[in-house]
């Protein structure tokens, strides 16, 4: 009998739990910093919230995400290193940069900064190197992938090892100043087992290059070369969920019509109503209900219940 009525019980508290945390759903629109006309610079003529040109007015854009317009060019400081903002997308939330070091008919030009998905996720609340689609992170779209430049002690013979000196590099950065070295880039690399045990990596870099096919031996210099000049795309719909749904706000993301849909805390003592159905219920069932000794007889702190909001 016991068992049943704790059954019983839990059923009817994670009923009521669901009741009242059923999210609701209402659409909003960004509510702050929005009514400043777009700003330009060079080829990027729309530059508007959350981004803003350091010449701005204070009230345009968020400060977190400062542009900065040099010779004509957007440029974005991140992460210590200097990059040229390409496009920025106000539908998928996205802007892509490219390394400062590398010039679109210089073949010999590489990247001047080593940048990895790592540096990103670990550094950068505003930023993320994958696009926030859904409810589940685990399954969020990489919006780039690796280029990795490697140095071995011996030939390597693959066809994902691409041989950089037939492609005119000239990298004077490499960590590794041995000439007798072999340097090979890949596309694709991330996992440590993937790299050859006679070599390791110099530097590592972002693409969003589109390519035609999945085959990653196909690639060429050619290749290799367009692919940093087109650079990477980061998210930053991150950096935005609190001007969008509220300062409560506890996640954001974009459903498949890429609107923002919004989940947020608010505080109506869900925790605490369901605690005192538990009691009641120990009450008036008795010692044969055991389960409700647990439950503690002094008011929780803490009131929370999730809601959405879409955009």
């Amino acid at each position: 009998m016991a068992r049943g009525l704790t059954f019983t019980a839990v059923g009817l508290t994670v009923l009521i739990a669901l009741v009242l945390v059923h999210p609701t759903c209402c659409a909003t629109t960004a509510n702050d910093n929005h009514t400043c006309s777009a700003s330009s610079c060079g080829n990027i003529h729309n530059i508007s919230f959350p981004f803003r040109l350091k010449t701005d007015p204070e009230n345009c854009g968020y400060f977190s995400y400062n542009l900065l317009c040099e010779n004509n060019r957007t440029v974005l400081y991140l992460f210590g290193g200097k990059f040229y903002v390409e496009e920025i997308s106000y539908n998928n939330y996205t802007i892509r940069i490219v390394d400062s070091g590398i010039q679109k008919n210089n073949y010999f030009s590489t990247p001047n900064y080593s940048l990895y998905r790592y540096n990103i996720s670990s550094q950068s609340s505003l930023y993320t190197t994958h696009q926030r689609k859904g409810t589940v992170p685990e399954r969020y779209p990489e919006l780039s992938r690796s280029m990795v430049w490697m140095s071995c002690e011996k030939p390597v013979n693959s066809p994902l090892y691409l041989d950089t000196s037939t492609c005119n590099y000239n990298d004077n950065s490499s960590s590794i100043s041995d000439s007798k070295r072999y340097r090979y880039v890949t596309v694709g690399i991330t996992n440590a087992s993937e790299v050859e045990d006679s070599c390791q990596v110099e530097k590592m870099f972002l693409t969003s290059w589109p390519i035609n096919n999945d085959d990653p031996a196909n690639i060429s210099c050619t290749d290799v070369h367009n692919e940093l000049v087109y650079g990477f795309e980061l998210s930053w719909l991150g950096g935005i969920c609190d001007s969008y749904c509220g300062r409560d706000t506890y996640d954001c993301y974009l459903d498949d019509a890429n609107h923002v849909q919004c989940i947020y805390f608010t505080y109506i003592g869900v925790l605490e109503l369901i605690l005192d159905i538990l009691r009641g219920l120990g009450y008036l069932f008795g010692a044969s209900a055991h389960w409700w000794d647990g439950i503690p007889d002094y008011p929780l702190g803490g009131e929370i219940s999730i809601s959405k909001k879409v955009l």
